[in-house]
């Protein structure tokens, strides 16, 4: 018993402390790619100013009592900083979107560095005529041109970025989702373990051989007192949820998720499932994915007000589960809100077999819903994926 004992808090303490440095490891790369976000977005916009200073300066070729040798020289150095500045972004880049772009602005680039070259000649010849067309028809065009593109590639990093970020933070939530079903499962494990080992009543008090107790005086009958055993309600299995949480956190693609929802209903011995997703007014709740029900039983079902008095809107209000006691040949009601860093989002909503639902169903129903909230965002008009029993 000890011995088992020590083994679990040990895999307690070793999944604790290894949950704790993935955070701390999660949080690294997440400061990370925010600090490299802002210094590339910082750069392109360093690129854009510049781009703007090149008009100006080449301006200063055909001004009146301006020296154009020294403007000429600034020209070269912009061009020299936005050539290079864009060529490193292109080269860095993980997103194709902002590469192509990278490219283009090159070669708008490479037209105002022509462009530039044929107004040069035309001030040296003191063609100023000629060399003014260039400098204010086709140079600031081509140079709006590099910068519309510049723009569009800063917009498509900043997308991949945040991509990224949204990527890490899915799998933070999945290896914290796995360390809690693991410590679930390690704490019903122990429980179990203490009810098994635990000595009955009669073996404790059982006389020894030979002894016998004296013999009452009285005339009064002796009754045996009788205690009937424990009766231990059996535990639900968790060996599906962990696999579901752990197919719910690599998640990929939005066609999985009907499947999973099938295996949510089996986890929770569901007859029926629905995910209630609010909308983008935050004042209603639209079913997003249903398993178990018809089409006629959802479109009569409809939307439900986030005020209203159920256990569903209750559940969502209040951010705490909610359960429905049914008759005792009938069906129970569980409600689990969907709670991000952001607020709730939805509810997960369960027609149970039990007709009184709580203990560990709750408790597995906050597990799954934890995982849920990850892959489940307000809409103004949720899609509806039905899959029948």
């Amino acid at each position: 018993m000890k011995k088992r004992v020590g083994l679990l808090l040990a895999l307690t303490i070793l999944v604790a402390a290894g949950t704790l440095f993935q955070n701390y490891r999660f949080d690294v790369s997440l400061a990370r790619e925010r600090d490299a976000a802002l210094a590339l977005d910082r750069r392109l916009a360093d690129a854009g100013l510049a781009l703007a200073d090149l008009r100006a300066a080449q301006a200063g070729y055909v001004a009146t009592g301006q020296g154009a040798a020294s403007w000429m020289n600034e020209v070269v150095a912009l061009t020299d900083q936005v050539d290079s500045e864009i060529t490193a972004a292109r080269d860095g880049t993980f997103s194709d979107t902002a590469r192509s772009r990278y490219t283009r602005a090159l070669a708008a680039l490479g037209d105002f560095r022509a462009i530039d070259d044929r107004a040069r000649r035309y001030v040296d010849d003191e063609q100023l005529f000629f060399a003014s067309d260039l400098v204010f028809m086709d140079g600031p065009e081509a140079s709006r041109r590099a910068a519309g593109d510049l723009g569009l590639a800063r917009d498509a990093e900043a997308e991949a970025a945040a991509a990224r970020l949204t990527r890490l933070s899915r799998f933070r939530f999945g290896m914290n989702g796995l360390a809690l079903v693991f410590l679930l499962v390690v704490a019903v494990s122990a429980i179990r373990n203490q009810l098994t080992d635990e000595p009955s009543l009669a073996e404790t008090e059982a006389p020894e051989p030979g002894v016998t107790d004296e013999l009452p005086t009285t005339a009064e009958p002796m009754v045996a007192a009788t205690t009937p055993p424990p009766v231990t309600e059996p535990a639900l299995d968790l060996a599906p949820t962990a696999e579901l949480c752990a197919d719910l956190a690599r998640l990929m693609d939005g066609r999985d998720l009907p499947a999973l929802v099938e295996r949510t209903a089996t986890v929770l011995g569901a007859k029926g499932i629905v995910l209630w997703a609010v909308d983008s007014s935050g004042a209603m709740l639209r079913p997003a994915l249903t398993y178990g029900y018809s089409d006629r039983v959802m479109a009569r079902l409809g939307t439900l007000q986030v005020d209203a008095e159920n256990v569903t809107s209750l559940a969502f209000r209040s951010m705490q589960p909610q359960t429905m006691n049914g008759t005792d040949d009938g069906t129970g009601a569980l409600a689990v809100p969907l709670v991000t860093t952001s607020g709730c989002v939805g509810v997960l909503a369960a027609e149970t077999r039990d007709p009184q639902p709580g203990g560990e169903m709750v408790a597995l129903a906050r597990i799954v819903a934890a995982q849920l909230s990850t892959v489940v965002t307000p809409a103004a008009e949720s899609s509806r994926n039905a899959a029948e029993a």
